[in-house]
């Protein structure tokens, strides 16, 4: 990016001073240009020369006009905002139409903006944002990819560093989402946390309020706590209290030597507190710190000023090959790439994601459906103004003939949208403030107008590039009506011989097409997207997840020879209740994402070598609590549980992994078996096929491994009333796993959350649909008004001469129907294709269903045949004689 000011505003302003004192007055501008770089950054300081720029604009510095023709064009302009004002009032209904359009248009327009706003806005925050890179990891085997993620293996930053002098610096973090701390007596949970390395603080710009960022995570044993998770720890607003104090984490006490403020909501890495990696280390082993085959890393870089991501991303091929020696060392080949982090948050593909993401082409669809109903608007006022200036060609005719240009009908019409749009404009703020509780409730984010001041589109100010767009589209959209009528001449409205030219008609009906498409497109997706989430809710995924309460696992509570006994006694007295029917532990609950093998080898198949699956830790009931049919062989029992890991030889496997080693049907699989952890394993039954995450993932080959851990999960399967089981099972939790914290989710809840991006996507688009069929029926309404004014006298003579309802409702509706017919015939198959690719993010979904789209059309099309029908039956029902009387 060229360090230079934006040209646009140094443009303007030049033109704006006085040539004497632009000179100086430029190189002002552009010094503190300079003093803001350094401060703040390149991206920071192009957004701040603009109001740099507007500080230096005096009444002594500006361009002075003469005094007559400023008069004049007052005198102008005054007259131009009567005439405006007066037609505005004079034509209430017209005017109501177009302002009920724009407002509408307007308001969902500014509310979307806010969302996308807030989206892309994501990481801006870090001053060096630009060079700061996420490192990615594919992996194949067998010449496939099997996983192509943001985990990676705890040496690969510091290895990054040693062999790219390109790279300035690194962070290497991990993360768990949910754990427990305890800290002056009490027991609390943390939803978010990060173990980060020394650099973490030094290389992302979360600053510290109290504490040194260089050292805050220097050693073993430290933490930094957020503001507001060190006010509700202290329940004080004086959290500097905290510094020095001691934390008992993962068993072992952590004192406090820093405080963050809290990080920013459009920062996709959110925590509440940061713990040292050094204590990772300390607790986990030194494979935490060059481990070559433990995946469970995350790493950043930042590359030096002025070095091309290009440059390195030819080097990493050689990276991968060099350190992990094409699949010796880890069971698979690896590959390098490096993220943008400013693409982080709209990149939602990766596995094993660490922070907050999004669908960005959700984002970017959102903010074309706003365009497009925004569009739909000035479509409106285009057809309506172009329409009725027929009705002005007295007041075009006069005003030529008293000596009006050409250029002054044309400022007339500009400054009458403009005026209709600013009214529309100040009505949409209103509305957008009341209406903003209940689109952030939508959204689920705390969105305001503010936004339009604390962000850039194209390095240009929002706010000063959405106004520019604005006045813009006003003259673009005022041109159009303002020559259709500057072109009749004063002797064809005398001799009332005036008429539409062909290509204005067909410009207008082309804009009614376009309006009614857009439509159809909204029907038809409102339509298949509940169609959509209706299927995912209610498809069989194989396993049972009704009544299915979840019990958190306890988070300290050590892996010793008194952890069988002690789950199987809790368990045992759980199942005493009444109304507890069935109880298992697992280290994956249904919804979570597995655990995944590389490198597995079947013995009775050794040309299937280095495969890759997914495997989960669990009880022997676990098969019994979430349903699943045991299709061959035998179930886990009791007996192939061992407190000694190394004797546990026995697993069951689903169908997809009976396919993934060679097998045609579930029997042939059971008693062979697979290497895999370093040793050998026995098949000793197959259960059937299941979901274990969304739809939006397909079913991969799994293997159930009969290993209990200190923090697995407890499924109960439940038949009681759940308030007054969950007293119940409470106490018997704290009993067993004193000091413990105590917490649950149903597992239904807890799986349908994978769709939360769709419920909010058909909410979102049920609201879209009515506004786009409200604006573009409006529209409507007004043509045909302007068209049964022009065919009042038309209607009465066929009236007169024996013309029937049914005849005279033909006439009319025949235009507009086969406009709209031409629009379904178009937004369909555009529809059609459009919600083909958006479920393509589903490996399971429904068809779209012919019916649909014949009952999207069919809507619209009764719509709008309501809509007409209704003005038309006023016309018809009077009296022909009223129509005719001046004749």
């Amino acid at each position: 990016m060229s360090k230079r000011p934006p040209k646009s505003i140094t443009r303007l302003l030049s033109k704006l001073c006085k040539p004497t004192l632009w000179e100086a007055i430029e190189g002002d501008l552009y010094e503190l240009f300079l003093i803001e770089i350094k401060k703040k950054g390149l991206k920071r300081a192009r957004r701040s020369y603009f109001w740099n720029a507007l500080a230096f604009l005096r009444y002594h510095r500006l361009q002075k006009v003469s005094d007559t023709k400023t008069q004049n064009n007052m005198s102008l302009l005054s007259n131009y905002m009567k005439v405006s004002w007066r037609d505005l009032t004079r034509n209430k209904t017209f005017s109501a139409i177009n302002l009920i359009g724009l407002v509408s248009g307007m308001t969902i327009f500014l509310l979307i903006m806010q969302y996308v706003l807030f989206e892309n806005s994501f990481d801006t925050f870090h001053k060096d944002v630009d060079r700061i890179y996420r490192v990615i990891n594919d992996r194949y085997q067998n010449g496939e990819l099997v996983q192509r993620g943001m985990i990676t293996y705890p040496t690969v930053g510091k290895l990054l560093k040693e062999d790219f002098p390109e790279i300035e610096s690194y962070t290497r973090m991990t993360y768990n989402l949910r754990n427990y701390l305890q800290f002056d007596g009490e027991t609390h949970l943390i939803n978010k946390f990060l173990l980060a390395d020394e650099h973490f603080l030094t290389f992302f710009d979360f600053p510290l309020l109290i504490g040194d960022p260089k050292s805050a995570l220097d050693g073993p044993f430290q933490i930094a706590l957020t503001e507001s998770y060190a006010k509700k720890l202290t329940k004080s607003k004086d959290v500097s209290l905290l510094i020095d104090e001691t934390i008992t984490l993962y068993g072992v006490p952590c004192k406090i030597t820093a405080i963050a403020k809290d990080a920013p909501n459009n920062s996709h890495l959110q925590f509440d507190l940061l713990v040292s990696y050094k204590t990772f280390i300390a607790t986990a082993g030194e494979e935490a710190d060059n481990s070559m085959s433990w995946s469970d890393f995350y790493h950043y870089v930042k590359l030096k000023n002025g070095v091309d991501k290009k440059v390195i991303h030819n080097k990493l091929a050689e990276f991968g090959k060099r350190h992990f020696k094409d699949g010796e060392v880890s069971g698979a080949i690896e590959e390098f790439s490096f993220q943008p982090l400013l693409e982080a948050r709209m990149d939602n593909t990766l596995e094993y994601e660490i922070g907050d993401v999004t669908d960005g082409s959700v984002v970017s669809l959102i903010l074309v459906i706003g365009l497009f109903i925004l569009m739909i608007a000035w479509i409106n006022y285009i057809n309506l103004t172009t329409s009725r200036a027929i009705q002005r060609a007295k007041e075009v005719g006069i005003r030529k003939s008293i000596g009006c240009s050409k250029s002054q009908l044309i400022w007339q019409f500009v400054v009458e949208t403009g005026l209709i749009n600013g009214i529309a404009l100040g009505i949409s703020v209103v509305l957008v403030l009341i209406l903003q509780p209940y689109f952030n409730a939508l959204t689920e984010l705390q969105l305001g107008l503010d936004i339009l001041l604390s962000t850039s589109i194209a390095n240009i100010p929002t706010l000063l590039f959405l106004a520019g767009s604005l006045i813009l589209i006003i003259i673009l959209v005022a041109i159009h009506p303002s020559l259709v009528t500057s072109r009749f001449t004063t002797q064809e409205v005398l001799k009332g011989s005036f008429k539409m030219k062909g290509e204005i008609v067909w410009l207008r009906k082309g804009l009614v097409v376009f309006q009614f498409s857009i439509a159809v497109i909204f029907i038809t997706g409102v339509l298949v997207v509940n169609k959509q989430i209706d299927y995912m809710v209610n498809k069989d995924l194989g396993i049972d997840i009704d009544k299915n309460l979840v019990i958190y696992g306890p988070a300290s509570f050590q892996f010793d020879s008194t952890l069988i006994p002690t789950i199987d006694s809790y368990k045992n007295e759980l199942l005493s209740l009444s109304g507890v029917d069935k109880v298992a532990t697992t280290s994956r609950v249904a919804g979570r994402k597995t655990g995944r093998i590389f490198h597995v080898r079947s013995l009775d198949n050794p040309e299937l070598d280095n495969l890759t699956t997914n495997f989960i830790n669990a009880d022997h009931e676990y098969t019994e609590v979430f349903g699943l049919k045991v299709l061959a062989g035998r179930d886990l029992d009791i007996t192939d549980h061992n407190s000694d890991g190394n004797l546990v030889r026995n697993i069951i496997v689903n169908e997809s992994a009976v396919q993934l080693l060679g097998y045609r049907h579930p029997t042939e699989a059971i008693n062979t078996r697979v290497n895999f952890f370093g040793k050998n394993w026995i098949i000793i039954g197959v259960v059937n096929d299941f979901h274990q995450r969304s739809l939006h993932e397909p079913i991969e080959p799994i293997f159930i491994l009969p290993y209990y851990e200190n923090q697995q999960s407890f499924a109960l399967k439940i038949s009681g009333d759940p308030q007054r089981l969950l007293h119940e099972i409470r106490e018997i939790f704290l009993k067993h796993f004193p000091g413990n914290y105590f917490d649950y989710y149903f597992l239904k809840d807890k799986y349908q959350e994978s769709y939360l991006a769709e419920f909010r996507l058909a909410d979102v688009s049920k609201v879209f649909a009515f506004f786009s069929i409200l604006v573009a029926t409006l529209g409507l309404y007004g043509l045909v008004m302007i068209t049964l004014l022009k065919k009042t006298k038309e209607i009465g003579v066929r009236k007169v001469l024996g013309a029937n309802l049914r005849q005279l409702l033909f006439l009319v509706n025949k235009d507009f129907l086969t406009l709209i017919l031409i629009a379904t015939l178009i937004g369909t198959p555009v529809a059609f294709l459009g919600l083909q690719k958006w479920k393509a993010g589903f490996a399971y979904s429904t068809d779209i269903g012919i019916s649909v789209l014949i009952f999207a059309s069919v809507a619209l099309m009764v719509i709008c045949l309501i809509t007409i029908s209704f003005h038309v039956g006023k016309v018809i029902r009077n009296n022909p004689v009223d129509s005719l009387r001046n004749e």
